[in-house]
């Protein structure tokens, strides 16, 4: 039996992004794993109070309230992340914080996700991108295996690799994540709430466009406003819900959607709000009441919103990156996500076409299949068999 330790922090502490698929991951691998000859173990140490308390039934939690700062300071002792997670033969790192693994024989492997701090160092900031770029390499030099969850990301780290920014090493495994999780959501229930919120509780058949995600530079909810104004200033006023917890580098963008409804003079008011915190049944039910779900990236690793949009048949507007091309394929219609008129043209397509709406969503009915946690979850197993060996 191979014993796996699986870094689970993020799936306690934060509900979307990584932490999603982290706690997607080991949800989809727990049953499956002693069939597979694997004994999972989840490294769930840290200080913070855990969103999602618990993990999978079938899988190991080991859970103190060990400052994450401490980790490197108690890893020399002998209570490094292997030791600490039920001794484990492997130890796979699913974010960008690396707990120490010290313990001889100790198999590593890294999920990349991204590689937004390399791309442009306005995404995380300067100082910010400069440490990611050194946890990068530091865990990249130490992994036996690298897991990229779409081919996008993998080059990325080749290109990366090639002019000298990142060390050799493994090459990397594209293992995409699935889109089939959380709840169904129930439409008239989310357009409900999200009538009461955008203050439309007496329209008939009220309507709405939903943006989901952490709130950070790259997302673009900038250019998005203003493609609303665009529209509004053509008779097309689109009410809009945001959702999603604060980033990094959106100082500016908080302070516009804490006065939500106002405009400049001599504009019609957008009708808006924000809400940055909510558990999955209440996002699931706001986004599949939604008539279009909006994803305006600059890039991603993958990209769980517009599938996520497209699974509760939301038709999408997404960024034009390579990741989300590859992922969404024909089932979205795409924008540059810094370009407010290309913005405001899509919204009015997906908004105002019954064709162009029908067409996205029956593209999507064939490509989820390519999106599954079983799938997913065989293909880490079979990675886990190999560099157990």
């Amino acid at each position: 039996m191979i014993r796996v330790g699986l870094d689970y922090r993020p799936a306690l502490f934060t509900r979307a992004g990584i932490g999603r698929a982290t706690r997607e991951l080991a949800s989809a691998i727990a049953p499956r794993a002693r069939k597979a000859g694997i004994e999972l173990h989840l490294f769930g140490h840290g200080w913070k109070k855990a969103l999602v308390p618990e993990g999978p039934p079938e899988a190991a939690l080991h859970r103190s309230r060990i400052p994450g700062r401490s980790l490197s300071w108690i890893a020399p002792l002998g209570f490094d992340a292997s030791r600490l997670s039920g001794g484990s033969s492997i130890f796979h790192w699913t974010d960008y914080v690396h707990p120490p693994v010290r313990r001889r024989g100790t198999s590593c492997i890294l999920t990349l996700h991204d590689l937004a701090f390399l791309e442009d160092p306005t995404y995380h900031g300067p100082r910010a991108s400069a440490l990611l770029r050194k946890r990068c390499a530091r865990a990249l030099s130490r992994a036996r295996a690298v897991i990229c969850p779409s081919r996008a990301t993998a080059e990325a780290l080749l290109h990366h690799r090639r002019r000298g920014a990142l060390p050799d090493g493994p090459d990397p495994v594209v293992i995409p994540f699935g889109a089939d999780h959380g709840p169904r959501g129930d439409p008239r229930r989310g357009r409900a709430r999200a009538a009461r919120l955008l203050r439309a509780e007496h329209e008939p058949g009220f309507a709405y466009l939903c943006v989901l995600g952490t709130l950070e530079p790259r997302k673009n909810h900038d250019s998005l406003l203003r493609a609303l104004e665009l529209l509004a200033d053509r008779g097309l006023r689109i009410p809009l819900l945001v959702l999603g917890g604060t980033g990094w580098e959106t100082s500016v963008l908080e302070t516009r959607l804490r006065k939500a409804g106002r405009r400049p003079p001599g504009g019609e008011p957008l009708r808006l709000a924000w809400i940055s915190d909510l558990d999955d049944d209440e996002v699931f039910d706001l986004l599949a009441g939604a008539r279009v779900c909006a994803y305006p990236s600059s890039l991603e690793g993958f990209g769980f919103p517009p599938l996520e949009a497209l699974e509760r048949g939301v038709p999408v507007l997404a960024g034009d990156c390579p990741a989300l091309r590859e992922v969404l394929g024909p089932a979205a219609r795409f924008a540059p996500g810094r370009n407010p008129e290309a913005l405001a043209e899509g919204l009015e397509v997906l908004w105002t076409n019954e064709s162009e709406r029908s067409s996205r969503l029956e593209e999507w009915r064939k490509r989820a299949p390519r999106f599954r946690w079983d799938d997913c979850a065989r293909a880490h197993l079979a990675l886990y068999r190999e560099c157990g060996t």
